[in-house]
């Protein structure tokens, strides 16, 4: 679930959540929204987890790894922002790869490689600065306007680099969504790839509540939301109490009951 201030971090967190997911919508997509924003919503997300082990990776910087609420953060576009140190509470980055497609690359010997070698600089960058690792989300923005790389690239880049998972989200909220541009087919064989290696699809982009059976049949691991629960179905305006609880209680249904409806 999305929030872009501590009251909404609060709203949300106390009906149970998975992932918190820090972001400034008045900003993008992927919007990056201030230090201090981020520090007053980690600090209400600190009250719900628990404390955590490290892992080693191979890059020698550790890992923090906890269990309860997992904290996520949205850096922007990669042509659009600056690596920045990230503070204490964070588990999962992402970052957008929005102009990153290969209609933006031309002049370039490898389309592919001038967005995959800015990607890995960026995380590792965002790392050193931050002396230590994170599990890391690829984007892939389902939406034309975005001129972004597409799924299949992502998801093998993801897979090349053994990545925490591969989100699928919208660039521009205009109201198309990923059913309308992928069919079940793309969608089951890209879950099926990513669970073969370990790793996690996460399904955003205007998620409504008739989408839900074909969500709940595909069975991705997260689904992020923000304007399905906002007042008026509107992501720059706050988040409802009751829009919340009646999409949470629509998504606790069986999908037997949702298909019958």
């Amino acid at each position: 679930m999305s929030v872009r201030n501590a009251e909404e971090a609060r709203l949300v967190v106390n009906s149970g959540v998975a992932v918190l997911d820090v972001k400034d919508p008045a900003r993008g997509a992927l919007g990056r929204a201030d230090e201090s924003v981020w520090r007053e919503i980690l600090a209400v997300a600190g009250k719900h987890r628990v404390a955590p082990g490290v892992s080693e990776k191979s890059s020698g910087r550790p890992t923090r790894v906890h269990s309860g609420l997992v904290t996520s953060l949205a850096l922007g576009e990669l042509l659009e922002v600056e690596p920045c140190a990230i503070p204490e509470g964070v588990d999962v980055l992402k970052v957008g790869l929005a102009q990153c497609g290969r209609q933006q690359c031309a002049g370039q010997r490898e389309d592919q490689e001038g967005w995959t070698r800015k990607w890995l600089q960026f995380r590792e960058q965002t790392e050193a600065l931050s002396k230590r690792s994170f599990r890391w989300m690829a984007v892939a923005y389902f939406d034309s306007a975005a001129r972004a790389p597409d799924l299949e690239e992502v998801k093998t880049f993801a897979i090349q680099q053994q990545l925490a998972g591969v989100l699928i989200d919208s660039y521009e909220k205009t109201g198309q969504t990923m059913t309308d541009v992928y069919s079940w087919e793309q969608l089951s064989a890209c879950r099926d790839e990513l669970v073969a290696a370990g790793m996690l699809l996460a399904i955003a982009g205007q998620i409504r509540e008739e989408m839900l059976p074909v969500l709940k049949k595909l069975e991705p691991h997260l689904l992020a939301v923000r304007s399905a629960v906002c007042q008026l179905r509107d992501r720059n305006r706050s988040v409802s109490p009751e829009a919340l609880e009646k999409f949470s209680a629509e998504l606790s249904l069986p999908l037997e009951a949702m298909t019958r409806q």
